[in-house]
């Protein structure tokens, strides 16, 4: 993915007049056709070496998947609310189906329910158990439609006769066991999250700080070419009083990669 500007120069001039430009940033367009030393060069330089590095088959599989997990919530959480729907007709009793053509469709909708409530609570068990808050929200909402569903159609098939909806209230009365069982599990054996690792600082420091491998390989002309356009980011920052004289002195005499440690100064 290529970035919103080709050079720290070009960041530097699209900066309004009223901006508090982060000196990190600078830095890390400046070394954007560099990845691996970008990554080098602070929390700026890291979020855009993420952005410029290139996608692998593994990115592609973790889109899938983030792509079939959307589309099983999505399916968790319709289905419950049609098969209910379909039982409960509208609020205002504009339509009504009879129980002979709702429980068919309750039926299947809660048997979705519960085979995707099922794969991923075997996903979860099998892999780290962490809690889910949202996880934890959806069951209990599956459990309580399944509820409200299996009440309300019990009391139409018993009005209307109906000896099939014993059937059809098996995938209902299963989605509700299901959802409880997802539910305890989560309260009771589900893990803490684990927390985010903040990212890791450069060990470069300003004026002469020895810098990470990576930006310690860039050959001479790398170097020159990438601290010749970070001087021309901070000179126009500096022209267009962003940057005040100091500021701008120390950041031209930081070391390649730790700009990042001025916008704390």
């Amino acid at each position: 993915m290529s970035l919103s500007h080709d050079s720290a120069l070009a960041w530097a001039e699209q900066q309004s007049a009223s901006a508090t430009p982060r000196l990190g940033m600078l830095e890390a367009y400046a070394l954007q056709r560099h990845p691996e030393a970008l990554a080098q060069a602070g929390p700026d330089g890291a979020a855009l070496a993420a952005l410029v590095a290139p996608r692998g088959a593994g990115a592609a599989m973790r889109d899938v998947g983030g792509w079939l997990v959307g589309l099983g919530l999505v399916a968790v959480l319709l289905a419950p609310l049609v098969g209910m729907a379909s039982l409960l007709g509208d609020p205002v009793g504009v339509w009504r189906m009879s129980i002979a053509d709702s429980a068919p469709i309750a039926g299947v909708c809660f048997a979705l329910a519960a085979l995707v409530q099922l794969v991923v609570l075997g996903v979860w068990a099998a892999r780290d158990r962490r809690r889910s808050p949202l996880w934890l929200s959806v069951s209990i909402a599956t459990a309580v439609l399944g509820a409200i569903a299996l009440w309300f159609g019990s009391g139409l098939a018993q009005s209307a006769g109906f000896g099939a909806w014993a059937g059809w209230s098996l995938p209902i009365i299963a989605a509700i066991a299901i959802a409880v069982l997802a539910a305890a599990l989560q309260l009771l054996l589900a893990r803490a999250p684990v927390a985010t690792p903040e990212a890791s600082e450069p060990a470069t420091a300003v004026g002469g700080a020895t810098p990470h491998a990576a930006l310690a390989a860039m050959t001479p002309a790398a170097r020159r070419e990438v601290l010749a356009d970070r001087d021309a980011a901070i000179a126009s920052l500096e022209r267009r009083g962003l940057l005040d004289a100091d500021v701008a002195a120390r950041a031209r005499s930081a070391s390649l990669g730790s700009l990042h440690l001025l916008d704390r100064a």
